[in-house]
C-alpha cells in the first residue's frame, strides 16, 4: 500500500473506504505500529466527539435562529 494518509485513517474510520482500500489499510495496519497507534488515537477521538455532539443533535432549533432563517428566506 501507499504511505497511509491521515485522509486514508479519515476515510477508514469513517467507512469511506471501497473494500480492497479497506482491506490494504488494515494489513498496513497490522505490520506497522504506528499506523495501528494513529488508528487507534483517531477511532477513540472520533467515539469522544460522537460522545460530546451527538447529544447536540437532539435539542431543538432555537426560535430566535429559526425566525432570523425565516427573514433571511424572504
Amino acid at each position: 500500500m501507499k504511505r497511509v494518509t491521515m485522509n486514508d485513517i479519515n476515510a477508514y474510520l469513517d467507512g469511506a473506504l471501497d473494500e480492497d482500500k479497506r482491506h490494504e489499510l488494515e494489513k498496513a495496519a497490522e505490520g506497522d505500529m504506528e499506523i495501528k497507534a494513529l488508528l487507534s488515537q483517531h477511532r477513540n477521538h472520533v467515539e469522544e466527539l460522537h460522545r460530546l455532539y451527538d447529544p447536540v443533535l437532539e435539542e431543538p432549533v432555537p426560535s430566535r435562529m429559526l425566525e432570523l432563517l425565516r427573514r433571511q428566506k424572504s
